[in-house]
């Protein structure tokens, strides 16, 4: 009987190993944008495993997945989300004084869940410690949600001496920060004034590289934004009142440019009464962010047309547009005027580009992974586009296909 288990063995072993073994997968897409600012019409995709082994041109056979009548683009990124955020059981801005831990990382995993439907296969989540724990449950592929990065905790008014906050680096560093979030000037809501000094500045951002993290600054007026670019910060965020010059410099010394132009402040505005009377969420407050959407939309203007700032794309979503971080996208193309392939280059290979991951996301090319969205539409005609995502893949793995309906 013992014999007879034991040759039974290598039989019964075959399946298994075959089932480990799974088949390409093949997509087929009308037209394909390969996030580096390539167009193609009728191509296949080809994913083994978790990533892009080729793209062949014209149908190849029956596909696993036909979406010959969609756009098929790399999936977006994000590099400025807060993910957590969100409106309360009383539909206030997390107010809720009842609310436990659990309920709150439920709501980050709601938010994720969301915004990876939507079509953003990778964020940047800057600001809350409990990013860690979804970012790692997510890649450890217990919960579905896009790519976390976090920065864990932010540096902010008054920060601290230039030693001081080399430690803070350093602490951030070692409790597993992807980036380091800096707060160099005051919130629009206070005037957007440069609040670090640029000594302070540099000290960050110099032991940000000494240790290997990228710094992502926050900085609303010339002062705090010419200070991170004169210390070699990676990215300004916001930037709503830059000069020429400044812009010029920024295009000079790579500075990556996240500006916020609507998605930000109609968020806040179409929301006002679930933010009021939070901090500086008070009537003077809104006024100056309403005061600030023209001066933004002057700078990011500015910003096209020096032409060789590297503007990536952010949204800064909070409670009430995570998972609309699309929205941004669309206010850059018709208000700001910026290209719609440019616009999408910003959310797919720049901002890859800009978290030090080019060689694993935002194209559609061999090697990197098969992070994938179809779209109903052609975005490059009609940017409201993306509003339609009718299929995302992540890593390989397909977490939305409703296209058969858009056939």
């Amino acid at each position: 009987m013992t014999s007879t288990r034991l040759g039974l063995l290598p039989l019964l072993l075959v399946p298994t190993l075959a089932f480990g073994q799974s088949a390409p997968i093949t997509i087929r897409a009308g037209t394909l944008l390969d996030g580096r600012g390539g167009v193609t019409r009728n191509a296949t995709i080809v994913v083994e495993g978790s990533r892009i082994m080729r793209i062949e041109s014209g149908a190849v056979g029956a596909p696993t997945y036909d979406l010959s009548r969609l756009t098929v683009m790399p999936g977006l990124i994000d590099t400025h989300v807060h993910i957590g955020n969100h409106f309360d059981a009383d539909g206030r801005n997390h107010w809720d004084p009842n609310e436990t831990p659990q309920q709150a990382m439920l709501y980050a995993a709601a938010n994720a869940y969301a915004t990876l439907l939507a079509g953003f296969t990778t964020v940047q989540s800057v600001g809350a410690e409990s990013d860690r724990d979804l970012r790692d449950w997510i890649e450890r592929g217990l919960i579905p949600g896009p790519r976390v990065l976090t920065s864990l905790r932010a540096i902010r008014e008054p920060g601290g001496t230039p030693a001081e906050l080399r430690e803070f680096v350093r602490r951030a560093k070692a409790d597993g920060a992807d980036v380091v979030k800096i707060f160099a000037s005051k919130s629009i809501r206070d005037g957007g004034g440069q609040s670090l000094t640029d000594e302070q500045v540099q000290a960050a951002c110099g032991e940000a590289r000494a240790v290997g993290l990228r710094t992502l600054v926050h900085a609303q007026d010339e002062g705090s934004a010419r200070a991170a670019t004169v210390a070699g910060c990676t990215a300004v965020e916001h930037g709503s009142r830059l000069s020429d010059d400044l812009l010029r410099l920024m295009a000079e010394r790579g500075t990556y440019l996240d500006p916020h132009i609507g998605l930000l402040y109609r968020n806040y505005l179409d929301n006002r009464e679930r933010f009021m009377g939070e901090g500086n969420y008070t009537p003077a407050g809104f006024a100056e962010m309403e005061r600030i959407i023209p001066v933004a939309l002057a700078s990011f203007k500015r910003a096209l047309a020096n032409g060789r700032v590297k503007i990536v794309f952010g949204t800064d979503a909070v409670a009430g547009a995570n998972a609309r971080n699309q929205e941004e996208l669309i206010y850059r193309v018709r208000e700001g005027g910026q290209r719609p392939l440019d616009a999408i280059v910003s959310a797919t290979s720049l901002a890859a580009q800009s978290l030090n991951l080019a060689d694993r996301i935002g194209a559609i090319a061999p090697n990197l992974e098969a992070d994938l969205v179809a779209v109903a539409g052609n975005p490059l005609e009609d940017i409201t586009a993306l509003r339609r995502v009718v299929f995302v893949m992540k890593g390989g793995k397909v977490y939305k296909n409703v296209a058969p309906a858009w056939r």
